[in-house]
């Protein structure tokens, strides 16, 4: 799963604070003052050059904003777009203070087949996590039954090559960046692990180390700018997981519970991350909860919960 809710903490002073959801060509953010926005999606008429709905198919999955400081004014959205005619990445601007998000470019690749979340390393560049080898048949079966280790993560550079940059993850799921840039973090859903890598000078990604969980499915990851945590919602039980997404349309009973995990990085290759558990619910506060981000706002620290099959998130007060 992908996540539904986004937060960089670094655009807090552009007045966004949280990237919610996606809807009929409208992106919903949430503003600084709590209000509620919506974006419209557009694009270029390449006639008239005036701003018209986007007409391309937009199925969203995961997706990223990338700010850069250089022109604090435009963020760039990226999105997994699993359109009809095959998965893509769609790339959008944004001025801070308008009502829409333009888009730039659509990039597919025959190496972009099964994107499930996208972390952005530039307004152009990005790595994209592949989930699985086989979409369909006996082989798609056993590879997510077996959590065999055919999913790879693509990068995407800037003279608009893709390639593999590492290969041999089982379920690479949820994908995050490290403040400077200097790690590449990758939940791996059916391992389950989180990994951390090293981008090197063409993309490739160096293994960096890993922390392995018990007893917890990690889904996706949320970085803490200020302090370079990572936060990992994830699920305590999976077939009650999948249940729910199964039957929520239609009325369930299931109560999937989740936890988030706080990673604290660490130089120590051996062990790169200490870990603690920072919430455990049982379904009741957010069923099938997929992500959690920390939102600052003057000197209060909350954390805001996520999940793809929700009519609502959750606010908790996030203390130490």
């Amino acid at each position: 799963m992908a996540a539904t809710v986004l937060y960089k903490s670094a655009f807090a002073q552009f007045a966004f604070c949280l990237l919610t959801l996606t809807y009929i060509f409208r992106t919903i953010v949430q503003r600084i003052e709590n209000t509620v926005h919506s974006l419209q999606v557009l694009e270029r008429n390449a006639t008239t050059n005036s701003l018209v709905p986007f007409s391309q198919d937009f199925r969203v999955h995961g997706f990223d904003i990338y700010w850069d400081s250089l022109d604090p004014t435009e963020l760039t959205f990226m999105f997994v777009n699993h359109q009809r005619k095959g998965s893509a990445i769609s790339i959008f601007r944004h001025q801070v203070g308008a009502g829409f998000i333009e888009h730039v470019k659509t990039v597919k690749s025959p190496l972009i087949f099964s994107p499930n979340d996208v972390v952005a390393t530039s307004r152009s560049t990005f790595y994209v996590t592949n989930d699985i080898r086989h979409k369909s048949g006996i082989l798609h079966k056993i590879e997510i039954l077996l959590g065999m280790p055919w999913g790879h993560i693509v990068y995407y550079g800037p003279e608009g090559i893709a390639s593999k940059a590492y290969s041999g993850i089982a379920y690479p799921n949820g994908i995050a960046r490290s403040p400077g840039g200097g790690l590449i973090y990758v939940a791996a859903s059916s391992e389950p692990s989180v990994y951390a890598f090293k981008p090197t000078y063409n993309g490739a990604l160096q293994f960096a180390g890993k922390t392995t969980f018990r007893g917890f499915v990690p889904d996706n990851i949320s970085v803490d700018v200020a302090t370079g945590e990572l936060l990992v919602s994830g699920f305590l039980n999976t077939f009650e997981m999948f249940r729910y997404n199964r039957e929520v349309l239609f009325g369930t009973d299931a109560r999937p519970a989740s936890a988030i995990r706080r990673l604290i990085p660490s130089a120590d290759t051996r062990r790169r991350f200490a870990e603690e558990s920072i919430l455990i619910h049982s379904g009741d506060l957010l069923p099938s909860t997929t992500t959690a981000v920390v939102q600052r706002r003057n000197n209060v620290r909350r954390m805001v919960l996520g999940s793809v099959m929700a009519d609502h998130i959750a606010i908790c007060d996030y203390r130490l």
